[in-house]
């Protein structure tokens, strides 16, 4: 496959060292979109949402490859019949497990800024995906207790043997939330709702990493004087130069198997 350059679009701290791996791998890199052909690739920071498109449509040229991350259905469908090869790089199988892990780092960090001490402390984690198993082992590595929340009774005795107890979370204001130190949410769904957080200790801390709005009643927690926050975005955040690179092992990876 012939490629005249890769062509990296926008202001964000990851895609500087996406830039500076792939021009070490050899290619000859650009950041002006204005200097693309038919035969570039062209690679967008997340989100890739209808703003985004709109910005830069003018320069997408049929044949082109497009790599984007968090790209929304009704832009991929635009750029699609556009250029007719685009892909999300933030739905890559292993680009999503490094960045689990550089997630659970961060949120970890965060809580430990704020006083969180884990040692013996009870801790729930809701959901069971990457982010969740990452945050969940290095909670149990710092010492804590871990109980699971999830849907899928099937996975009880998965969760019991790696970790401290399965909970149900549908059911979770049949169980003692007031034991819990700390609760890490990664479900993009209202899981912590009024109903569970009124069983909850006051010292409770909540992280809660889902997509926005995310999966807890923040409204109440600020009502009851509840810590609790919605963190984002963690590996471009808190860890560009490894999200940078994992963005562009990735991408070049995927360019070799083209």
């Amino acid at each position: 496959m012939e490629i005249s350059n890769v062509c990296i679009v926008g202001i964000d701290n990851r895609m500087d060292f996406v830039e500076k791996n792939l021009y070490a791998k050899g290619y000859d890199v650009c950041r002006e979109i204005a200097e693309s052909d038919e035969k570039s690739i062209i690679i967008f920071p997340p989100p890739v949402n209808e703003g985004i498109f709109n910005k830069f449509k003018t320069y997408l040229k049929n044949g082109q490859i497009i790599y984007g991350g968090g790209i929304t259905k009704e832009v991929y469908e635009k750029i699609s019949n556009i250029t007719g090869r685009v892909y999300d790089y933030l739905k890559w199988e292993e680009v999503v497990k490094e960045n689990a892990y550089l997630t659970a780092k961060g949120i970890i960090k965060e809580a430990v800024l704020e006083k969180a001490v884990f040692q013996e402390a009870n801790c729930l984690v809701t959901g069971y995906g990457y982010c969740s198993k990452e945050i969940a082992k290095e909670l149990k590595k710092l010492g804590a207790n871990v109980d699971i929340a999830v849907r899928r009774k099937e996975l009880r005795k998965e969760i019991e043997l790696q970790y401290d107890r399965y909970v149900d979370i549908n059911e979770m204001n049949r169980y003692n939330m007031e034991k819990y130190s700390y609760i890490f949410n990664t479900v993009p769904a209202m899981v912590l709702d009024k109903n569970i957080l009124s069983h909850t200790s006051g010292n409770v801390m909540i992280f809660d990493i889902a997509s926005k709005p995310g999966g807890t009643d923040f409204d109440f927690c600020d009502s009851k004087g509840i810590y609790a926050v919605n963190s984002l975005g963690i590996p471009g955040r808190d860890f560009p130069e490894e999200a940078g690179n994992i963005i562009a092992n990735g991408i070049n990876e995927h360019i070799i198997s083209l």
